[in-house]
């Protein structure tokens, strides 16, 4: 079965899995919460392993929780098929990016 998790601490997340539309809803709100309680936080996806439409935009969704929290949120260490998922659905530039990767 495909799973996902998300670790927080006080300033980094990190998702471990496969972010798709089966593994989405497994994130807890608890986690979710976590992140939108800080005032900024980094979330790694290098261990992401695989990443859908669904993936990409609750990434978006978290990000929107974020911003209407006041939580600066960015992301590092972007997989190569995320960067190639962003490309292909034309948002280049709308994810935060902590550093290049």
């Amino acid at each position: 079965m495909d799973k996902i998790t998300l670790n927080v601490t006080e300033d980094n997340g990190v998702l471990v899995g496969e972010l798709t539309r089966q593994t989405v809803m497994q994130i807890s709100k608890k986690s979710i919460k976590q992140i939108i309680t800080q005032q900024s936080l980094v979330i790694d996806l290098q261990q992401v392993t695989r990443i859908d439409t669904a993936g990409l935009a609750w990434l978006f969704y978290l990000l929107e929780q974020a911003n209407s929290s006041r939580c600066q949120l960015s992301f590092s260490n972007i997989p190569t098929k995320l960067k190639n998922l962003i490309s292909l659905s034309g948002v280049e530039g709308f994810l935060p990016l902590a550093n290049k990767s």
